[in-house]
């Protein structure tokens, strides 16, 4: 498994201003600017704002460049991109990861046009990356992208199942990690796991946490467990031989959209 790790930053006029954050957060191996060929062309035809915001983005490009050669710890690369246009932007990124199929991909779309950030975003989905923005005010916020949709939830009683069981141990144990700024995020109580045993003495395979599974049991349950940790809805970890399981920040949302169906 390939330790790539590259990082698509959208160019704007800030991007020199908070790269140091999103370096720090996502740690990437390769940091690539994508930028729409125009900027390094000033044009009498050019609005009063695009004749200030060129010169700006190009100095931001140029800060972003320096900071990483600077640091000597990851690769620099600036993509220039023929105009702003999704088939565009998408073909490039694709041609990037055919070359690196087994790095990961991160974006900031903090920068750039509303088409330039959503066709990052959308890229994002397409390749299992993540997304983050970064401002002045809110350093670093990522955007958590869902691994499956409400309807595929909904076709899965027995996920569903398993979701209220964990839910009803998780129910009410969200707190604000700053009552005076809802904004920050939200931060769980870390006393809400549950054994296996317990998961399935609550879905009536077993009647007590000492009974033996049967393996057939046992292996839907793992299958399920595989599918839910997958999709970032449940985490587990190891207490000795047994595995305990709990909602992360995704499944008590998703707990919170269905325990009343």
């Amino acid at each position: 498994m390939s330790n790539e790790h590259i990082l698509f930053i959208s160019a704007g006029a800030s991007i020199n201003k908070t790269y140091s954050i999103t370096a720090e957060e996502l740690k990437p191996t390769h940091v690539i600017v994508l930028v729409e060929e125009s900027i390094f062309h000033d044009n009498e035809a050019d609005s009063d704002f695009l004749k200030e915001e060129k010169p700006k983005i190009r100095l931001a490009i140029e800060g972003v460049r320096q900071q990483v050669e600077l640091d000597g710890r990851r690769e620099f690369s600036l993509v220039h991109l023929p105009r702003l246009d999704q088939d565009i932007i998408r073909g490039t990124i694709l041609k990037i990861r055919n070359d690196h199929k087994d790095a990961q991909f991160s974006f900031n779309v903090t920068g750039g046009t509303a088409l330039f950030s959503t066709s990052l975003f959308l890229m994002a989905i397409w390749l299992g990356g993540r997304v983050c923005i970064t401002r002045i005010e809110d350093p670093f916020i990522e955007l958590r992208i869902p691994k499956m949709s409400l309807k595929e939830l909904e076709e899965n009683p027995d996920l569903m199942k398993i979701i209220r069981i964990l839910g009803g141990e998780s129910k009410n144990k969200i707190r604000v990690s700053d009552k005076d700024d809802m904004r920050k995020t939200t931060s769980r109580i870390h006393d809400t796991w549950m054994r296996n045993k317990e998961i399935l003495r609550e879905l009536d395979v077993i009647k007590s946490v000492s009974e033996r599974v049967g393996k057939n049991d046992q292996v839907n349950q793992t299958r399920d467990m595989k599918k839910l940790i997958s999709w970032d809805l449940v985490e587990e970890k190891k207490e000795g031989r047994e595995s305990l399981y709990r909602l992360t920040s995704d499944g008590i949302f998703a707990y919170n959209i269905f325990k009343e169906q």
